[in-house]
């Protein structure tokens, strides 16, 4: 017989839950129908279910159970959103598992598998134990999470969070108590325009612009910023488009930019500083202007490693025999957002981040019930305390 956990995460990974942006398949992009699932789900349990569909046809679902004044409030976030489906050499919602011990499909890692393991820890014996100790539980399922965490922050700009939270992903049982934010903007200079063999009658957009790399790296490289757990802060050019013809002074140039924050950092403010090296190479002549806009950014998150949600989670590794490094992650999550309405998160969840959005993707049977376990371990402890 299949371990409930298991046979959950089957069910998940057959329900389509393709990012819309991601797939163009209406059978398959949305996330209304694993919202839907687990309404059902979670109301079985006791659940009261709301629905917030901020944007059209996808909702996100905020599940609540407890009493209406707690002591503590504790969240499960998942989100409800799929990488495509493109290239896939295994069945993608067919849930198959194998000889070896692992669940395949598409979402089977990133992240129906760490949903499973929290889903099947939230029975109702320990919900009613939990609600006895003053602890009213949420599970959140947020969409858009792989094209920019659009449901988590707009769960946050509604003020919905918790005391403390787990963001559910696969982290190899490893406990992320802090990842970096992201500033991502575009960068647009111009120059003039001028036959190729006068360049100096002209000013050359892309010139100006590797001017502009050159002093923001010069800039971040001067910054006495180290993380202890997430190191220095990064730059990446990740596209640049200019030019028209190899015989004329470009007169445009455009750069994508992905620059990481270690917590102590603003979004805003390294857009202001990227606007101050422009002006200047605007004043010195290397460009006739530019123009910066922001395209996208995130908060970092930083939960302290002796706080009470760490430690708690690390005992009930440490209960199932798992001893969890606490690190600090480069990527970005839902932890991001929600950080500014919990008052401690972690990262947390079976599966390896390096089958995340593979064309086999997968989680170990074994790791998917050891974190099922560890979640249970962790809600006992948290009843415990109440007691």
């Amino acid at each position: 017989m299949i371990e409930h956990d298991i046979a959950l995460a089957q069910k998940l990974v057959a329900i389509p839950s393709v990012n819309p942006r991601l797939g163009d398949d209406p059978a398959i992009i949305g996330e209304h129908r694993l919202a839907d699932f687990l309404s059902n789900y979670l109301n079985n349990l006791g659940f009261a279910v709301d629905r917030h569909e901020m944007t059209p046809g996808r909702p996100n679902l905020v599940a609540s159970y407890g009493p209406q004044m707690p002591r503590k409030t504790f969240l499960f976030e998942a989100h409800l959103d799929t990488q495509g489906i493109h290239n896939m050499t295994v069945p993608p919602f067919a849930g198959i598992l194998s000889n070896e011990g692992r669940l395949y499909g598409r979402g089977a890692c990133d992240m129906k598998g760490p949903m499973a393991s929290a889903l099947s820890a939230l029975e109702p014996d320990r919900l009613a134990r939990l609600a006895e100790a003053g602890v009213r539980v949420l599970f959140i399922g947020a969409i858009g999470e792989e094209t920019g965490n659009i449901g988590a922050t707009q769960l946050a700009g509604l003020g919905i969070g918790a005391d403390e939270a787990i963001v559910l992903e696969p982290t190899d049982l490893n406990i992320v108590h802090a990842h970096k934010g992201v500033a991502w903007f575009e960068v647009e200079c111009f120059g003039v325009a001028v036959h190729g063999s006068n360049p100096g009658l002209g000013i050359n957009a892309i010139e100006g612009a590797a001017a502009w790399i050159a002093e923001m790296k010069s800039a971040l490289d001067a910054l006495p910023l180290e993380h202890p757990s997430l190191g220095k802060p990064t730059l990446n050019i990740g596209r640049i488009r200019g030019g028209s013809s190899i015989n004329i002074v470009p007169e445009r140039c455009v750069l994508e930019v992905d620059r990481r924050m270690v917590p102590g950092e603003k979004a805003e403010e390294i857009l202001d500083h990227a606007r101050a090296i422009a002006e200047r190479l605007v004043k010195h002549g290397l460009l006739r202007a530019a123009s910066i806009e922001s395209i996208e950014s995130g908060a970092p998150f930083e939960t302290g490693v002796d706080s009470s949600l760490i430690r708690r989670l690390t005992e009930a590794c440490r209960d199932e025999k798992t001893e969890p490094r606490v690190e600090g992650a480069s990527w970005y999550s839902d932890a991001g957002p929600l950080s500014k309405t919990c008052g401690q998160i972690a990262v947390f969840g079976p599966g390896s981040i390096r089958q995340a959005h593979t064309a086999d993707e997968y989680i170990s049977v074994q790791e998917l019930q050891t974190g099922t376990r560890i979640l249970r371990r962790l809600l006992d402890r948290l009843a415990g305390e109440g007691t």
